[in-house]
């Protein structure tokens, strides 16, 4: 695997799909360069503020084993609740959480999640102002939260250049031919990174146009037809289609 091979996935996917706006920020939704629905689209100046970075971790946590829609269900919940800090989540119960959050699944487990979530950014605002910026460690130290969860709260919240390696990323990248498919996560994220300029615009859109790739052509079913990634895809060149 080659920077150059990267480049190229990543410059015909921009040109297929466009900016993606990620992450999206439901409590900004139809205001300033967001649309609807809370995607800034060429606008990398945000997050901005800590309520900002707490609301896109608390999204990270929600859309684990589900879909964006659910975890969006959920989010716009909370911000009529009232429930999108810290402290407003350290407070509530939480079988009460648990109810506000059942559309996510996993509901019980993700209440806990985000409990903990909130206490290590209590403990983060006593630190520093703005709830400080965590390391990748003191994040995977908390229980739910697993590499990917992490990357996507240092990524996203953060803008930090921490290459988010999902299912649909290894489903597409291994398909393409540029990895035998078996590697760890940490494997896979630095044959990424270690191929790419480290930069948290390239990341941020990376990732994001892979998943719209992944959700609109290399499903678990692929739909190659129109793939802009079919010509030198080896599924799609070996046949397996």
């Amino acid at each position: 695997m080659t920077a150059s091979d990267l480049i190229v996935v990543y410059r015909r996917l921009l040109e297929s799909f466009g900016p993606q706006g990620w992450w999206p920020l439901s409590s900004l939704a139809g205001s300033g360069s967001f649309d609807g629905r809370g995607y800034h689209r060429g606008d990398f100046s945000y997050p901005r503020t800590a309520g900002q970075r707490f609301e896109i971790a608390m999204g990270a946590v929600l859309t684990q084993n589900t879909t964006w829609k659910n975890a969006e269900k959920v989010i716009k919940k909370l911000i009529g609740c009232g429930l999108l800090t810290p402290r407003a989540i350290s407070r509530i119960s939480l079988a009460e959480l648990g109810q506000y959050i059942r559309a996510s699944g996993y509901y019980n487990q993700k209440a806990k999640k985000l409990k903990i979530l909130s206490d290590f950014f209590l403990k983060m605002e006593g630190r520093s102002s703005g709830y400080g910026q965590p390391a990748r460690e003191q994040l995977l130290a908390l229980w739910g939260i697993g590499p990917e969860t992490a990357d996507s709260i240092l990524l996203y919240a953060y803008q930090l250049p921490h290459f988010v390696v999902d299912a649909y990323t290894r489903r597409l990248v291994a398909r393409l031919g540029l990895v035998s498919g078996g590697e760890s996560y940490d494997q896979f994220q630095l044959l990424v990174t270690g191929r790419l300029p480290r930069e948290y615009e390239l990341y941020s859109e990376f990732h994001a146009l892979i998943v719209r790739q992944a959700k609109s052509y290399c499903r678990r079913k692929p739909l190659c037809a129109d793939c802009p990634l079919r010509s030198g895809c080896n599924y799609f060149t070996a046949g397996e289609v």
